[in-house]
């Protein structure tokens, strides 16, 4: 588990809001660190000129209006798709408008559908952090067969850090994907404190990142190390001896990561000035499972300053558009008038982004009741808290804000929400900001909409806001969920099948780096709903909301572009539309039962096409 001690309103983290880079923004993206990071230049996109070519063969599916209707030929153009149809049609009217255009032809079971879409993810954050062991559950899409605290400390201990000096920095603990511990006779999660990571190495100075990012865990030199060095925290603890006692190696929220995160500024900044390679790396990690569109979930200036310098010294390997980031009502005040995107141009905004709570399997979604596991007593934790207000009552403020961006500045917004209450909050501010508003339709969004009722599906409809759903939560987190965390509550995890039933248009999306790329695998999730941390049993979450292989398909292209703004340009294959791409070794809507789904993430992506440019290839 992890702290035990009472939650403190506000700053709660995720992947949207990474407390290393709020800590640390003005070191990292200061003009002298800038300056020093490494911008590794790749083949530019000039160098590598959009084929004119025909494809036919094998399947075709263009997603055209959203339906899963093959067509036997495509012909793709100046980065574009000019036609689609039977291979008469195509090939005359390429022989017409492009002679001397090319052929290619997929064989057997190879699958052409329009490039795959992350509606939800951390670009930056995720590139910035490589260099950091990775001490997550993950071994790629999976989850790995054996993790524990002794896999978490080999891992760690064939990765030291080489630099004199340097401290051990670690990111993606995962205690709720741990084996669970009997305590009295009842399920916890596995504490992590400076005992226990002094187990696995006291000689060095260690700090690992938990993966929900609500809290930073020190072994004991660590912690000696910051008392030693942080005049802060010396101010408050009269010895190392009292800072080791109080905290126990747990640090929660900015308050406590502070003073630890500023002593190593000088160690975290050296590490992020290879940022450009690592972005390309997460880049080529995309194309390689199909990805040819990311929307990054909180964009600030800082983020998207830093990927349009990428841009224009590397060739664009994904398009990129993404939310920013509101904080306060400050940030909302200033916004300027919301104006649609109408043309594609790199790194665009989309929405503004608000994040509301904080994780549920970091036991920080923002709850109406408590969790079952300890610490006891634990509702998690709301960002936006009014004194005077019952927890159970939406803050007027939190409702002033929302308006502010919706209804006054005229933003489509995303409203990140994981617990019960915090989406209860959303949806009712949504209701006042949307009565208020008279401008044209906006794709709101409630980003994870975790634990949601069908009455709130209904009313979100009404209202027009979609929901996004983290769908690792059902097949990653799902066992610890209705085992420990929640227990029956769990059943209303990403109601997926019921949201469309009631007329919404969904998303699945990964949050990375939450939980690895991979749509397929989304997908693959979104359908079987199987709970893989039980490896015996294959037991579905909640089989009613298991969606169709068509409708997995559809959430991840043609209604992803839709919620992304995108949808004049990617998520089908219309004519006119970018020659985004992929081809698989096998159509994923050919897998009908239990065990071919859970082969879906392991399909092959046999090559990855952006604008008439082949991107990747296996």
């Amino acid at each position: 588990m992890e702290k035990r001690h009472s939650h403190v309103h506000g700053c709660t983290h995720c992947a949207c809001n990474n407390p290393v880079l709020n800590i640390l923004k003005d070191a990292i993206f200061g003009p002298e660190n800038l300056a020093k990071m490494k911008s590794e230049a790749g083949q530019k996109t000039t160098s590598q000129q959009p084929q004119t070519l025909m494809i036919s063969g094998g399947t075709i599916l263009p997603m055209t209006g959203g339906l899963t209707d093959p067509v036997d030929a495509i012909g793709i153009a100046g980065g574009k798709v000019v036609v689609t149809g039977d291979s008469n049609t195509v090939s005359t009217y390429m022989t017409q408008n492009y002679p001397g255009y090319q052929t290619k032809q997929l064989t057997g079971t190879q699958t052409l559908l329009p490039g795959l879409i992350e509606p939800h993810v951390h670009i930056v954050p995720t590139a910035i952090m490589t260099d950091w062991i990775d001490v997550s559950p993950f071994n790629g899409q999976d989850l790995l067969s054996t993790y524990n605290l002794t896999t978490v400390g080999t891992t760690i201990n064939n990765n030291l850090p080489r630099i004199t000096g340097y401290v051990i920095l670690g990111r993606g603990l995962d205690p709720s994907l741990m084996p669970f511990v009997q305590v009295n006779g009842v399920n916890e999660l596995q504490t992590i404190d400076n005992s226990v990571l002094d187990n696995i190495n006291s000689k060095k100075s260690m700090m690992l990142l938990s993966a929900s990012m609500h809290t930073l865990y020190l072994n004991t030199k660590a912690l000696n190390y910051v008392y030693n060095n942080s005049s802060a925290v010396r101010a408050i603890y009269a010895s190392a001896s009292d800072y080791i006692q109080a905290t126990q190696g747990q640090l929660q929220e900015e308050a406590e990561m502070t003073p630890a995160l500023t002593v190593i500024k000088a160690q975290i900044t050296a590490m992020s000035t290879n940022v450009y390679s690592y972005l390309t790396s997460l880049f080529q990690l995309a194309n390689s499972r199909g990805v040819t569109f990311m929307y990054d979930a909180a964009l600030s200036a800082n983020f998207e300053g830093l990927l349009s310098k990428y841009l224009k010294i590397n060739q664009a390997l994904v398009r990129i558009g993404g939310a920013l980031l509101c904080s306060d009502q400050n940030d909302a005040n200033g916004l300027g008038n919301y104006t649609p995107p109408a043309e594609y141009q790199p790194v665009y905004y989309g929405h503004v982004k608000l994040v509301s709570d904080g994780s549920n399997q970091g036991l920080t979604g923002y709850q109406s009741t408590a969790y079952l596991c300890d610490p006891p007593d634990n509702t998690g934790i709301f960002n936006f808290p009014q004194v005077g207000i019952p927890p159970s009552t939406i803050p007027p403020d939190y409702e002033t804000l929302i308006t502010t961006v919706v209804a006054d500045k005229g933003w489509p917004l995303m409203v990140h929400a994981n617990g019960d209450l915090a989406v209860t909050f959303a949806i009712e501010a949504y209701q006042n900001a949307l009565s208020n508003y008279n401008g044209p339709v906006l794709r709101n969004r409630i980003e994870h909409c975790s634990l949601i009722t069908i009455d709130q599906l209904a009313t979100m409809q009404q209202m027009g806001v979609s929901p996004s759903f983290l769908i690792g939560h059902v097949g990653y987190w799902g066992y610890a969920f209705s085992q420990v965390i929640f227990g029956q509550k769990a059943q209303m995890l990403d109601l997926c099948n019921s949201a469309l039933a009631a007329g919404l248009r969904i998303t699945l999306h990964s949050d990375n780096e939450v939980s690895p790329l991979g749509p397929l695998r989304m997908m693959e999730q979104s359908i079987t709903r199987i709970m893989e941390e039980d490896t015996t049993n294959n037991e579905v979450l909640n089989v009613a909301e298991c969606l169709t292989p068509e409708q997995a398909l559809v959430a991840v292209t043609y209604d992803a572009a839709w919620q992304c703004y995108a949808d004049q340009w990617v998520g089908s294959l219309n004519p006119g539309y970018y020659a985004d791409f992929v081809i698989l070794g096998k159509d994923p809507l050919t897998l009908t039962s239990q065990s071919t789904y859970m082969q879906m993430r392991n399909i092959q992506v046999l090559e990855t096409w952006l604008g008439g440019v082949q991107v990747y290839t296996a």
